[in-house]
């Protein structure tokens, strides 16, 4: 004889209890892992509907806290201690949404303005750039991975909007490394160096599937480096490009390249 199939929330954690036809408690972690409990079914259902009516059961109490300290060692895992202080330096309705969303996945995060100079105590500084003259500073910041803290470039030309490769160690492309290898691979590459350091007028506001696309790879990038996931690497020489024309996402390589020797004058 099977059981009536039950789904109760856990209090004070966001799982559930789940007693299936077999009449098997199970516990669904919020990351959809499913847990055998070793508890009758029966009284951790009593105890669960009885809620604040009803005495709580030792067994419940022990699940619930065995429950948060599962939860506890995911978010550590989504954003772990030492990556959690992110400094964003720019304006604007992306910055406040990238903002926004760091946050509710766990990071501690300052917003700045472009001109400041970005917290001591960040582990990653985030730019973005509307223009020319919003990335005239980044040359400098440049050399915040000699200091160990990870360096991620946004800039628009135009619609277009690109993401530079994250600089996680000081031989990872520079932002002035990124720029000289798209003049290089240019068809055009007096008029892509003009566009470069003109401050031609913005084309108003981003529009909602840009956004969305640039938040969307901006997060993927940002959590990979703070979980020190496996594709990082790949970040660390990818450039990314949306262009909202024509609705095209690519990814480019770009690898860093000596500094030119300094001139010696005798």
């Amino acid at each position: 004889m099977t059981s009536e199939p039950r789904i109760l929330p856990l209090p004070d954690t966001g799982a559930h209890l789940v007693v299936g036809a077999d009449g098997r408690p199970r516990i669904r972690l919020r990351t959809g892992r499913l847990v055998l409990v070793d508890a009758p079914a029966a009284a951790l259902v009593e105890a669960l509907e009885s809620g604040a009516h009803g005495e709580r059961s030792t067994a419940l109490d022990r699940l619930t806290l065995e429950v948060q300290e599962r939860e506890s060692a995911d978010a550590l895992h989504r954003w772990p201690q030492e990556h959690r202080d992110v400094c964003l330096l720019g304006t604007g309705p992306l910055v406040h949404d990238l903002e926004r969303v760091l946050a509710a996945w766990g990071a501690r995060v300052a917003v700045l303005d472009p001109e400041a100079a970005p917290s001591e105590h960040a582990a990653l500084v985030v730019a973005y750039a509307e223009d020319a003259s919003g990335r005239r500073r980044w040359a400098e910041l440049d050399r915040l991975p000699e200091r160990g803290t990870a360096w991620l470039r946004v800039h628009r030309e135009g619609e277009v909007v690109l993401i530079d490769p994250l600089a996680v160690d000081p031989g990872d492309p520079t932002s002035v490394q990124v720029a000289a290898r798209r003049v290089a691979a240019s068809s055009a590459p007096a008029s892509t160096e003009a566009w470069q350091r003109a401050r031609p007028l913005t084309p108003g506001a981003l529009d909602d599937a840009t956004r969305a696309l640039v938040l969307a790879r901006l997060l993927h990038t940002i959590l990979a480096w703070a979980q020190e996931d496996a594709e990082l690497d790949r970040l660390r020489t990818t450039l990314w490009k949306v262009v909202p024309a024509t609705g095209s996402v690519s990814a480019h390589t770009v690898l860093p390249f000596p500094a030119a020797p300094r001139r010696v004058i005798r």
